[in-house]
């Protein structure tokens, strides 16, 4: 564990939310909350930079999924739909009756969406960075594809070390030029891959429901919600499909979109520029402006 890591775990809270104990870091005191979520191959502490930065103007918070990094896991199997539900009781007890403004990257969107569809009132407004909603057509990036297998996914789990990880993240999933360092991968294994934690990494990764009734049921929440939407596109994510893309877009046509300089993981490549997009949203609302939001179909710089 890397001395960054270890100052993250430090500075981290422990709340029990229906027996279960959530990890989670509660930054800056401002009078507007933002909620980090994060995806598939990453937990809360991926999140660090972009949170440092946010927290200079509002209340952040960045809770590990249950299973995931430090948060402990019930006893149910980790789909989604459980995820959402433990996600509305985690923000009852430390938002209380404040709305919040949900950041969701890959597949915290699906685990948002659940929430939205039993508890809209929670959220204020709706950041996507890299999403994806059409369950039935999604199509799983690679790792992901690798390990949901049957008895190959479990073996490349076991094969999985350290510099493995660095390799498979900085090929895969970053832009070229970005690098992560050692102790960053040393430190990502530790949270995601390693004895502990990779039975539910790789079972987080495999309980995706996809069937039409989960996509009936994520329509319904995302359009719920009365707050505002942004989407953001990494310019440089090979994974983000175009389809992925128009199917949130019309679903949610009082959208925003903006694309990013960064590969599949933008808090790690350009936190300072997924941070401006945020505070816009954020302080467009909180300064009660009327802003009308229009799609942006043009290609990123660089197609």
């Amino acid at each position: 564990m890397s001395p960054e890591l270890q100052e993250y775990a430090n500075s981290g809270k422990m709340v029990s939310i229906l027996g279960t104990k959530i990890f989670y870091q509660d930054l800056g005191t401002g009078t507007e909350t933002v909620i980090l979520l994060h995806g598939f191959l990453s937990t809360g502490f991926h999140y660090r930079k972009l949170a440092l930065i946010l927290s200079k103007k509002y209340r952040v918070i960045v809770p590990d999924l249950l299973g995931k990094g430090w948060s402990e896991r019930p006893t149910e199997a980790l789909s989604h739909r459980m995820q959402a539900h433990y996600l509305g009781r985690f923000l009852e007890e430390v938002a209380k009756d404040q709305k919040v403004h949900v950041v969701a990257h890959d597949f915290a969107l699906v685990i948002t969406g659940f929430l939205l569809k039993n508890e809209p009132e929670r959220v204020k407004s709706l950041t996507i960075v890299n999403g994806f909603l059409d369950l039935p057509k999604y199509s799983f990036y690679f790792p992901i594809k690798l390990f949901r297998i049957p008895v190959l996914g479990q073996i490349l789990m076991l094969s999985l070390n350290p510099s493995l990880v660095k390799l498979v993240y900085n090929f895969f999933l970053t832009k070229k030029g970005f690098d992560f360092s050692e102790e960053w991968a040393v430190d990502t294994y530790s949270l995601l891959f390693d004895s502990s934690h990779r039975k539910n990494t790789l079972e987080f990764l495999k309980n995706v429901d996809r069937s039409v009734h989960a996509l009936r049921d994520l329509e319904e929440g995302v359009k719920a919600l009365i707050g505002l939407r942004l989407i953001l596109i990494s310019q440089n994510d090979p994974y983000v499909s175009p389809h992925q893309t128009e199917y949130i877009k019309e679903t949610l046509r009082t959208s925003s979109i903006f694309y990013l300089p960064a590969g599949h993981f933008p808090q790690e490549e350009s936190p300072i520029e997924l941070a401006s997009q945020i505070e816009t949203l954020i302080d467009s609302i909180t300064r009660k402006k009327t802003k009308t939001f229009h799609f942006d179909r043009s290609k990123p710089q660089g197609e």
